[in-house]
């Protein structure tokens, strides 16, 4: 992945990468291009981290107004469904990110105050390729009129 020149240069910053897991090793070449043995192979994986909240507040105050994830890292993608008490579908996305502003997909309204259900599968990426983690919970809508 680079040549480090000079030689005396002993350190290396692996930036623009969309994900830190991979295998590592390491060979010298003398000024006569003699290429050294390979050495220790090192493979390193992700840590992906995809937390969601249990409230917010969609009421156009710009606090809380989102259904947001906490910060997350090395998701490629997520299958996410939010459902009312009858089972209804009222929200889905594949972004990460979700954005979800409290608005019925059907209606455009803002969903009432109350307890909703979601599922969500998340696409980790690994070393490996990609693993599927499915996450489910209840997320509370409170002062949304």
């Amino acid at each position: 992945i680079a040549t480090i020149s000079p030689a005396a240069n002993l350190t290396f910053q692996h930036d623009s990468m969309e994900s830190v897991a991979g295998c590592y090793y390491i060979t010298a070449i003398d000024s006569f291009n003699n290429e050294s043995p390979v050495s220790n192979r090192i493979c390193i994986d992700n840590c992906p981290e995809y937390i969601l909240p249990n409230v917010f507040t969609p009421n156009g105050d710009g606090t809380n107004d989102f259904f947001i994830p906490l910060p997350y890292r090395d998701v490629k993608k997520i299958d996410f469904k939010i459902f009312n008490r009858w089972g209804e579908l009222v929200f889905a996305t594949a972004d990460p990110g979700i954005h979800w502003d409290g608005r019925s997909l059907s209606t455009g309204a803002l969903c009432s105050d109350g307890v909703y259900f979601y599922t969500c599968d998340v696409f980790e990426i690994h070393l490996y390729g990609i693993e599927i983690r499915s996450l489910h919970g209840f997320v509370h809508i409170i002062g949304s009129k």
